[in-house]
């Protein structure tokens, strides 16, 4: 069968690679990954297979070698950092795998945004607070308007901007106070990973003075100090089909 596997690989903990996940990358022979962005941890996984370093290769590339991996009858994984159904440019890679006659099977992984959760203690809907989540990203280089996606009233996740803070500060400020609690996780599941907390007016300076330029995210939440709040769902007065008043 001619078929591809693309693989989420997490944000850098082998750790928390799926049971999927990693049984693909037992049983395939050819693994393709961007260097820069996958942990060594999460390559020492890849030892004893041939594998090819996306960090400089074209799309047109990376499908040519592909099609001829799978062509010669072996097991081939694209492993992406992350999960790669967000900004993981897996929709071109699926297309044109498909025009060459190829399958594709998709992996999912833990995305970064989840494990900076995780490492901040915090949910991202919280009782008494934002009830929607909204990822986004400030545009660079692309036909895209330069405009981060934003809501008062829900959790933001800004991906791929760290280097565009000025801009991200100045764009959240006129929609959140300036007070407004938020966080910036650096390179999450790394050895290096950093975690930073602070308020809006004080993000830029924040992210400076740690001079952290690329591969990290900025979460913006009321989430990110303690509400108070109870949740409904496990309150004593509050029925449903499980449970009745206690």
């Amino acid at each position: 069968m001619r078929k591809v596997t693309i693989l989420g690989v997490g944000p850098g903990d082998p750790e928390l690679l799926t049971i999927k996940a990693m049984k693909r990358i037992e049983e395939c022979e050819v693994i393709f990954f961007t260097g820069s962005l996958i942990s060594d941890e999460v390559k020492a996984l890849f030892k004893c297979k041939k594998i090819f370093d996306t960090s400089s290769m074209t799309m047109e590339e990376i499908i040519n070698e592909t099609k001829k991996e799978v062509e010669m009858g072996k097991k081939v994984c694209i492993a992406h950092d992350g999960d790669p159904f967000i900004y993981g440019a897996i929709s071109e890679e699926i297309n044109r795998l498909a025009k060459e006659g190829i399958e594709v099977e998709i992996v999912p992984g833990i995305s970064s945004f989840q494990l900076s959760a995780s490492l901040l203690g915090i949910e991202l809907t919280c009782p008494g607070g934002p009830q929607s989540v909204i990822i986004t990203r400030l545009p660079y280089r692309t036909d895209y308007e330069r405009r981060l996606v934003l809501d008062r009233n829900s959790t933001v996740v800004v991906f791929l901007s760290i280097h565009l803070i000025n801009l991200v500060e100045e764009q959240l400020l006129r929609v959140f106070p300036p007070d407004f609690p938020v966080a910036v996780v650096y390179r999450a599941g790394w050895q290096d990973q950093k975690i930073l907390r602070g308020e809006l007016s004080n993000l830029e300076k924040m992210v400076k003075d740690n001079k952290i330029t690329k591969t990290a995210l900025i979460i913006v939440s009321e989430c990110l100090k303690y509400t108070g709040k109870r949740s409904n769902l496990y309150s004593p007065d509050f029925v449903h089909s499980f449970r009745g008043l206690k």
